[in-house]
């Protein structure tokens, strides 16, 4: 075979994968990608849009047609063949645009050899046929390159209508999967949280809606389920509740409350809580329907988890307790907080006197204030100073929490921190502040003024492995010195879960960094402990700091825990220190640093790091 035959053969071979390439890379509608492709090969090629006009013929083709590409524009393509293959060739233009590719031989008008034609589809980004790309030669005789080439073609043409259906069949999947994560929970198949206000809200804005009853319903103690069988098990044990709760529901509404099946509405909310709209219901079906369930729930016993589980329910009416989604949701778990009080395994209807639902509204709305501080970034690290005694150097730093409000003005930590902990948000509170106070702690590193910073740890993060990898990689990342890093522990913290704290201890410490035990001397540790825990610094409670220049007994606790922390090699650290007879009696005891208003108000940035107080400070 001559030499340029078998160039010309590698070149429709590299054209037929660069077609491939522009369906499978996206490209699915660039025409004029075509057009330079076909063009750039000696053998005949052409470009078909959906209704069978000529888009674009290449030189190649106007040489062998006699006709330019000018003028076959928007003609039918059928002008190209012999008036007894044009059907023929109308069957395989249809063929090509229901997304198949494929060869076919034909016979050019003007010609008399046979050509071989193969048509792809060219797709757009949804995967249908906008056009149809036809590339030809003649068939003669074929040596063994031209045969490979040919049936490498056939395979490619394979794989590439093989791919296309694969796709199709994988969005169709991931379509359907994105939808039902969209509106179900994926461990009960009941609705998701969202779904189901959605679905709420559209039942109670219809006129005429009449009554209706919110259960909220709390599986009691189901933390236990998941800490002695297993996550595998309790999510199990959530898929039995919530089919039983589908059973009894729909009992109550077709048999009870004479309503249809369809009409039901539950949706597992979060973790272990549930929700249930009853329509037509007043106070004395709710309360009925309630007592059934709660029954229900307390009978279900599970013989693989050897114990009985029982669940507090809440209750709130609609339109006497509100009109809302939100309203009959917070007042449904307003009520079944004071179920919980009142010893759990039991309902309780909502009245309007008690006063916990002011209580849910403070702290719901303080939620939502928090969520939207995170989102707007307006979490800071403000610092306050503490001073060593022994040379009046100020080289430590607490970081402090700090939230802007809405119109700018600053909040200390006190009206959110316990929010963010009873709704599981400190811990990105913490993220939001430790990044920033370690890029600063960066930037003084690279300046040459390094100094030791005192972060605050809650007792919700202490058992938390994400938090301590957070930490870990922020410190590798940014290069940081642990040895000035300070962790503040809380005394009580550390108390309730002890082997969490000594855990948490030990991991940061083979980090490089240093511990600090924060209210020391309020939660009553002995210094067994302390020793076990291996702290580096003893933070001295406010409260025995206060008064220390007026209070015997306080001195006496502080010169105690001072003399046996120096014994154990632990630095301590008196707080609150705000007048000039506290930081005198300080001095007196061996106390290593002060801190407090005297020494330096916390401010939203390290002024000057490093500073000296005069020695009569």
């Amino acid at each position: 075979m001559p030499r340029t035959n078998i160039d010309n053969l590698l070149k429709i071979q590299k054209s037929i994968s660069a077609m491939e390439g522009l369906v499978s890379s996206g490209i699915r509608d660039s025409v004029e990608n075509c057009k330079a492709i076909l063009n750039a090969i000696n053998e005949t090629a052409c470009v078909i849009d959906s209704s069978g006009g000529l888009i674009h013929i290449n030189e190649a083709l106007e040489k062998a047609s006699g006709r330019s590409a000018a003028w076959c524009a928007g003609r039918p393509f059928t002008l190209l063949f012999e008036e007894s293959e044009a059907q023929t060739a109308i069957s395989f233009h249809s063929r090509a645009m229901s997304r198949e590719s494929f060869a076919a031989g034909l016979t050019l008008k003007g010609s008399a050899a046979l050509r071989q034609y193969g048509l792809f589809p060219l797709l757009d980004a949804r995967g249908q046929a906008l056009a149809v790309c036809v590339i030809a030669r003649e068939v003669g005789a074929k040596d063994e390159l031209e045969t490979a080439v040919s049936k490498r073609t056939c395979e490619l043409m394979d794989i590439n209508q093989k791919l296309l259906e694969e796709l199709s069949e994988r969005k169709s999947s991931e379509s359907e999967q994105l939808v039902f994560l969209t509106h179900y929970d994926p461990v009960t198949g009941l609705f998701n949280r969202t779904h189901f206000i959605d679905l709420l809200n559209a039942r109670l804005a219809r006129p005429g809606n009449g009554t209706g009853a919110l259960l909220l319903l709390d599986i009691d103690q189901f933390k236990f389920i998941s800490d002695s069988y297993g996550h595998g098990m309790g999510d199990e044990f959530l898929r039995r509740v919530a089919k039983l709760l589908q059973f009894n529901t729909r009992y109550l509404l077709s048999r009870v409350l004479k309503e249809e099946k369809d009409s039901l509405l539950i949706s597992r909310l979060s973790g272990d809580e549930f929700a249930v709209f009853l329509p037509a219901s007043g106070m004395v079906e709710a309360v009925e329907a309630a007592e059934y369930i709660r029954s229900a729930i307390e009978c279900f016993y599970q013989p693989e988890m050897h114990c009985h589980m029982t669940a507090s329910i809440g209750i709130a009416l609609f339109p006497e307790h509100g009109r809302s989604v939100s309203e009959l949701l917070t007042r449904a778990d307003a009520a079944m907080y004071r179920a919980k009080d009142q010893g759990r395994n039991r309902f309780h209807l909502y009245s309007p006197e008690e006063r916990e639902i002011e209580q849910m509204h403070m702290r719901l709305k303080w939620k939502e204030n928090i969520l939207a501080a995170l989102k707007d970034d307006r979490f800071a690290p403000w610092y306050q100073p503490i001073m060593g005694l022994a040379d009046n150097s100020v080289t430590h730093y607490e970081v402090l929490a700090r939230m802007t409000d809405y119109d700018g003005s600053i909040v200390l930590p006190g009206p959110f921190i316990d929010i963010a902990e009873r709704f599981g948000l400190v811990g990105a509170i913490s993220r939001a502040i430790f990044t920033k106070a370690f890029n600063l702690q960066a930037a003084l590193q690279k300046e040459g003024r390094p100094m030791r910073l005192c972060l605050n740890v809650s007792g919700k993060e202490l058992g938390d492995r994400e938090f301590l990898y957070f930490l870990r990689s922020s410190i590798f990342e940014k290069g940081l010195d642990p040895a000035n890093l300070v962790f503040e522990i809380t005394e009580t913290a550390s108390i309730h879960d002890l082997d969490k704290a000594m855990s948490f201890i030990a991991a940061l410490k083979a980090t490089g960094c240093h511990v600090a035990l924060d209210d020391f001397g309020i939660g009553f540790t002995s210094f067994l402990y302390l020793r076990e825990m291996q702290v580096d610094y003893i933070k001295i409670a406010g409260s025995f700091i206060k008064a220390l220049d007026q209070n015997l007994n306080d001195q006496l606790f502080v010169k105690a825990i001072t003399e046996v922390a120096r014994g154990m090699g632990i630095k301590t650290i008196g707080e609150f220190v705000e007048t000039d007879g506290i930081l005198e009696h300080l001095r007196k005891f061996g106390v290593d640093y002060a801190q407090g208003y005297l020494i330096g108000r916390p401010a939203p940035a390290i002024i000057h790091p490093g500073v000296s107080f005069p020695a009569d400070r």
